[in-house]
């Protein structure tokens, strides 16, 4: 069957998705850090707004408790409306962000101005958003079952303890622990599935986010332990800049603990710099390629299930085509 999903498939379109995103990497970096500033920019208006007032209040010298408490609670009144702004924002940008990921792995050449193109059109900005909650909607309904067994396995292990008068071991705990995570883990799988509902948005197949979720989903049936493998393949990348991050931290701690004084700091101050700026660069890169990596598989497996692609005779790897007119 011709949408069966191989080991060299993967290989293929991972090695395919690289070299597209390696070509844009300036654009990639660009776009991860445009999609950010909004909300960089409506933590800091978050944070002036709860604790703005009580540093002014310490700076004029003001040491009533009860006073700072209560400038820290009449800002918390501001929270859900930059908590639903941010909410209403996070559509159209998530939306234009996958726009520039399927026109890149489409091999198109999409600015980064792409990721501001939904907030052109009413139509766009409310798709968007009910994308969005759509997603979080079906997050909500696979993990609220697993999330409420798994409590109610705790309750009845603090009780079964507290009348076995015993208090209850850490290893019942971890047990419990252990069993959702792996619960959880082929759910994780199953809501990834429907973020490739975010290809169907960009092809206007579908009015209803529902259905376009649904469908991307069913794309791939069976698939969903070739999927995992998918995932785990990036492992390595996910790690890098972890790894980037803990070596910087050891350079600048070791030059604090060699140099004294004020250059140990500023060795230290650099550090933590040179490992941001190259999280950025670095996760930039690996959010674009594991991004557009997902498209191109979700797009094998859907394209030949449509109809609309005959498969090579040459055993050449298929490609989806890059004129945006299908799956």
């Amino acid at each position: 069957m011709y949408t069966e999903f191989t080991a060299q498939v993967r290989k293929e379109i991972k090695k395919s998705s690289k070299a597209r995103v390696t070509e844009s990497w300036g654009r990639c970096i660009g776009i991860q850090l445009l999609y950010l500033v909004p909300f960089v920019l409506l933590g800091a208006i978050l944070y002036v707004v709860l604790f703005g007032r009580a540093f002014s209040m310490l700076a004029q010298g003001v040491t009533d408790e009860y006073r700072i408490s209560l400038a820290v609670m009449q800002g918390t009144n501001s929270i859900w409306v930059i908590s639903l702004f941010s909410l209403l924002i996070s559509g159209p940008l998530q939306y234009g962000l996958m726009q520039f990921y399927i026109g890149l792995q489409r091999g198109r050449e999409p600015g980064v101005g792409t990721l501001l193109q939904p907030f052109a059109s009413l139509h766009d900005i409310w798709a968007g958003i009910r994308m969005v909650f759509c997603l979080f909607f079906r997050g909500l309904l696979w993990t609220i079952g697993p999330a409420v067994v798994c409590t109610c396995l705790l309750v009845w292990a603090a009780l079964n303890a507290v009348l076995s008068g015993r208090m209850l071991s850490d290893g019942a705990i971890l047990a419990i622990w252990l069993l959702y995570t792996l619960v959880l883990i082929p759910i994780e799988i199953k809501l990834l599935t429907y973020q490739a509902g975010w290809v169907l948005l960009h092809d206007g197949r579908e009015t209803s986010v529902w259905d376009a979720t649904g469908k991307a989903s069913r794309a791939f049936k069976g698939q969903y332990g070739k999927l995992f493998v998918f995932e785990l393949s990036f492992i390595g990348w996910y790690l890098l800049p972890i790894g980037v991050t803990c070596l910087c931290l050891l350079v600048g701690l070791a030059g604090l603990k060699v140099i004294a004084g004020v250059t140990g700091i500023a060795v230290l101050v650099l550090a933590l710099v040179a490992a941001l700026c190259l999280d950025v660069v670095i996760g930039g890169f690996v959010s674009a390629y594991t991004t557009t990596s997902f498209i191109g598989m979700y797009e094998y497996l859907a394209a030949p299930a449509a109809g609309e692609d005959i498969p090579p005779q040459d055993g050449s790897f298929w490609q989806p085509p890059s004129d945006g007119t299908g799956l």
